[in-house]
């Protein structure tokens, strides 16, 4: 598929600012709203010059707001924007993004790194992006990895397809009013677990490794598609998969404006060299899986 490079000066990306700091406020799904008191996400974009950035995003928990995502933007030559996008415990990953003006006030962009493709779509803003109609997102590789539609920010259906080109669960949620609950509750869950991994043999102190295991929560409240999102080890990623997809329990699903969705969630797993026992161990929903780089 063939893009087309915007070749304009940053003065045309970055009109002039009144002030060197902005914030942009977000509920559920992406949904833009004006006041903070009603936000779940915020976006603070600091102007450091007409040619820098530094887009900051904030997400609310039980413990105030915290940071998700620290993002650095440096205009290059060529209308060409190189991010460095630094997630929540993970390493700084460096990507590209160019902008196509389709008409006044929306932007055709597509994001990559020196090796392939990440994404592309349409947006409304340039920076932070406010997405609109069809967005493409790919596999290392370039293989495609979804394709959603959005309206307003705010995600309405999505088709979602494996690593290997196999279909995956589509129209799935990373936000919703209220995330799923699990029928025995959270410490069911780990002790669960904790339990399997004592009675599999595994040497448990002598793993030091993060493996991050995901699903979806149905409509109907059953989990689909239970699998490894990190890890090093196939035979361990396998072996938690396996757990999870057998554990008792069901759930209660997410909902969306009112109705049952489909919702994705995670659970990071960290195992420390001699400490039997896990670190940071929760579930949590999928945006920062989603957004992620």
């Amino acid at each position: 598929m063939k893009f087309v490079t915007l070749i304009l000066g940053v003065m045309f990306l970055l009109p002039a600012q009144n002030r060197n700091q902005e914030e942009f406020y977000y509920g559920v799904n992406g949904r833009p709203v004006q006041l903070k008191e009603d936000a779940v996400i915020i976006k603070e974009i600091t102007h450091k010059s007409d040619k820098k950035l530094v887009i900051v995003t904030r997400h609310l928990t039980e413990n105030g707001w915290e940071t998700l995502t620290r993002e650095k933007a440096r205009a290059m030559s060529g209308g060409e924007w190189v991010i460095r996008h630094k997630a929540e415990k993970l390493f700084s990953k460096k990507f590209y993004r160019t902008y196509t003006e389709e008409k006044p006030g929306t932007y055709l962009f597509r994001e990559y790194t020196d090796n392939s493709p990440i994404k592309k779509g349409e947006s409304s803003r340039i920076f932070p992006l406010h997405l609109e109609g069809t967005h493409t997102e790919y596999f290392p590789g370039g293989a495609i990895k979804s394709i959603s539609e959005f309206r307003d920010n705010q995600l309405i259906s999505n088709q979602n397809w494996l690593e290997d080109g196999s279909p995956d669960i589509d129209t799935v949620f990373y936000s919703a009013d209220r995330e799923p609950e699990f029928e025995y509750g959270p410490e069911f869950f780990k002790s669960y677990l904790v339990q399997r991994l004592a009675t599999s043999g595994w040497d448990i102190s002598q793993i030091q490794d993060q493996v991050v295991i995901g699903w979806v929560v149905m409509e109907d409240g059953e989990m689909a598609g239970v699998r490894a999102l990190q890890g090093k080890s196939n035979v361990l990623n396998n072996y938690l998969v396996e757990s999870i997809a057998e554990m008792p329990g069901k759930w209660q699903p997410a909902t969306l404006n009112g109705s049952p969705v489909r919702y994705f969630m995670s659970i990071p797993l960290n195992f420390v060299s001699r400490d039997v026992r896990f670190q940071d161990m929760g579930l949590t929903n999928g945006q920062l899986y989603y957004s992620r780089y």
